[in-house]
């Protein structure tokens, strides 16, 4: 798993928590850098998770 993404899913959890815009801007910022990367370990799985607390407009 990649470091970032590591540290990502743990942010996702504390944004889950929290609701901190703040933390939601960097993660928005880390997923958008991630993206290119997501075969690699863990990155899917950060990517997923974060998917699962941010609210999609409809």
């Amino acid at each position: 798993m990649t470091l970032a993404a590591r540290i990502g899913g743990q942010a996702v959890g504390i944004a889950a928590e929290t609701g901190s815009a703040r933390i939601f801007g960097q993660l928005d910022r880390l997923d958008q850098a991630l993206a290119p990367a997501t075969g690699e370990d863990g990155v899917a799985e950060f990517r997923a998770s974060l998917d699962r607390i941010v609210l999609h407009p409809a």
